[in-house]
């Protein structure tokens, strides 16, 4: 009988999937998810476990693509409004989100690190009745903020994990750095985590995403290739105003100059090295129909199968709006908002993965590796794992897609929520207890 056996599953799913919800209702995007984090402390307090947050786990000049200070204000006073832990909300003022608890076993090991994220969309939710969220009364309450991405769940399957290995301490060897990781959307918070040094000593280091791929809950992944490289950055074209029928010719029009870059952007040569992407998100520009426009913003992403290649189109779009700018009379300055690059899973920590997955209750099907098709922060930590000497990989539990990623009627299926939890259990017990040998 497995020490997984004792745990009862079916209750603990219910108590999941309740925070699930009470996440999904609460939505906060990145570096403004005091709420959240607020909650995952006190569930975490309640288990007895140390928890570090707010200032003392990050690295201030790393943690890219801040809101801006009055959007900043106005989360961190709604936070207030609605945690009955004003006092954690506090000490996380700022944008110093997210948290990390240590679970120390009963026995000698390894320190394995397991990271799930908790923000959320920048993004509206529908309000459409067959809608789940909205049917069952836990749809989003924060306008423009919308778990489009499966986040809420991911943290509900952190704190389910947190639960299973504290109730299974004694079957546990070494020390688990479970970590609820702000601002992955964007990929703009696992370097400041990281800079910190938190998972530097981790022999083994798992992370994991719901959906992805559209499938029965109960078909996994245990490795994803071809994480998508990608930078992250504002452009903001300074011009000069100017009366637009009086005197066109003393004004430099900044947005003019951004649909030049914007157009000759997306004209931009690919490489016959791999897959590129580049993405023009949004453009505001202007002030008045009678103004030459003064200003003007971008934001950009560029993406490649490697680094190198993504750093050819970050290159090459940063050039085209430095030239469009020129052309106009206007000058062009770019901000770095966040980023990440490519890695490669640990063939023999997924070789154990796979091994482990076809002994899990409810997995019905092994997929030994799926294309990622994207980005994700997890792969700043991982690189750092293996830069120290140790094995990371990233796995996907498939699920049912009513709808894509990153959209107002995306939502997750609970039941993956449990199986998750029970997955990332029976890893850590794995590798803890029987390390691998390289």
């Amino acid at each position: 009988m497995s020490a997984l056996d004792r745990i009862d599953f079916e209750a603990l799913g219910r108590e999941l999937i309740a925070f699930r919800r009470d996440f999904h209702k609460y939505a906060e995007s990145a570096w403004t998810e005091y709420r959240t984090t607020a909650r995952i402390i006190s569930e975490l307090e309640k288990l007895g476990l140390p928890v570090k947050f707010g200032p003392e786990i990050h690295t201030p000049e790393k943690m890219f693509g801040l809101p801006k200070p009055a959007v900043m204000e106005a989360c961190y006073q709604r936070a207030l409004s609605e945690t009955d832990r004003p006092e954690l909300v506090e000490r996380m003022k700022g944008g110093f989100t997210g948290c990390i608890t240590e679970i120390v076993g009963a026995k000698p090991g390894p320190t394995v690190g397991v990271r799930v994220d908790i923000d959320c969309n920048d993004l509206e939710e529908t309000d459409k009745p067959e809608h789940v969220p909205v049917a069952e009364g836990f749809r989003s309450v924060h306008p423009g903020c919308m778990h489009g991405c499966g986040h809420d769940a991911h943290a509900a399957i952190g704190l389910g994990l947190a639960k299973v290995l504290c109730a299974l301490r004694e079957e546990l060897c070494g020390k688990v750095i479970l970590v609820f990781q702000p601002g992955e959307e964007g990929l703009r918070g696992a370097a400041s985590l990281t800079a910190r040094g938190h998972f530097s000593h981790c022999d083994y280091f798992f992370g994991g995403h719901v959906g992805l791929i559209s499938g029965p809950v109960g078909q996994v992944a245990a490795s994803g290739h071809d994480f998508l490289a990608s930078t992250k950055f504002d452009v903001f074209i300074h011009g000069v105003p100017a009366h637009a029928g009086a005197s066109p010719e003393l004004g430099c029009n900044a947005l003019a100059a951004a649909a030049a870059a914007v157009t000759n952007m997306l004209a931009i040569s690919r490489t016959s090295q791999g897959a590129s992407r580049i993405n023009i998100g949004t453009l505001n520009a202007g002030t008045g129909r009678n103004v030459i426009p003064a200003e003007a913003e971008m934001r950009v992403e560029t993406r490649g199968k490697t680094t190198a290649i993504n750093e050819y189109m970050e290159a090459a779009a940063k050039r085209v709006c430095e030239a469009a700018a020129q052309m106009y009379g206007c000058t062009a300055e770019t901000v770095y908002m966040g980023g990440a690059g490519n890695v490669v899973c640990d063939k023999p920590l997924v070789d154990r993965v796979i091994d482990v997955l076809n002994t899990v209750p409810g997995v019905t099907k092994v997929l030994p590796d799926v294309d990622f098709g994207g980005g994700e922060d997890v792969t700043t930590m991982m690189a750092d794992v293996q830069a120290h000497g140790g094995m990371a990989t990233e796995l996907v539990f498939c699920m049912p897609l009513k709808a894509p990623h990153h959209n107002g009627c995306f939502d997750v299926d609970e039941k993956v929520i449990p199986l998750a939890a029970r997955i990332f259990a029976a890893l850590v017990l794995s590798v803890s207890s029987d390390p691998i040998q390289k």
